[in-house]
């Protein structure tokens, strides 16, 4: 035998095959509920099933997807470039690359010279002066993924916002 339940406050939950020795499960009744549309709820009274008006649903809360936020800010920052000593660096990942390539041609020869093409044209650089801009750069790289790292940490806490996003950030 079939027996359909409620819950504390009588409202339908569904329906359950009666045990083989017949038992009834708490809050049932082998009364059938009318048919319910949409968001439609019935309410058990005692005496019978009572149609309850259409109960909305919300819509589920989406949160942020804050790692990726966060990630995508960095790189965004990382690779936006920097001035250093001047000269406005392009800080994309293959200028990292290019750059740390002439600091170590630089960090081999102390008589190294090259022109560097800066966002502003290209520049003559020396070796000393090679070896401070990676310095500077890579210390601007390493500062935007510290504030990723404190921004996770954030994320961890609960005390993340939007505002800590835009903020923070190495210039």
């Amino acid at each position: 035998m079939i027996f359909y339940l409620w819950d504390e406050q009588g409202l339908y939950l569904g329906e359950q095959v009666a045990d083989e020795n017949g038992a009834l499960p708490l809050r049932s009744t082998p009364t059938k509920p009318m048919k319910l549309t949409g968001t439609q709820v019935a309410r058990w009274t005692g005496s019978g099933w009572e149609k309850l008006a259409a109960v909305p649903i919300p819509e589920p809360v989406q949160l942020p997807d804050w790692p990726e936020l966060i990630a995508a800010r960095r790189f965004q920052v990382e690779t936006g470039g920097v001035t250093v000593e001047g000269v406005q660096v392009n800080t994309e990942r293959d200028s990292q690359s290019l750059l740390t390539g002439a600091a170590f041609a630089a960090s081999l020869d102390p008589e190294y010279r090259i022109k560097w093409k800066a966002a502003t044209g290209f520049v003559d650089l020396t070796g000393e002066q090679i070896l401070g801009i990676a310095s500077q750069v890579r210390a601007f790289v390493q500062a935007c993924f510290n504030r990723e790292a404190e921004l996770l940490g954030a994320v961890a806490d609960g005390s993340i916002t939007a505002e800590m996003l835009e903020g923070g950030w190495p210039a």
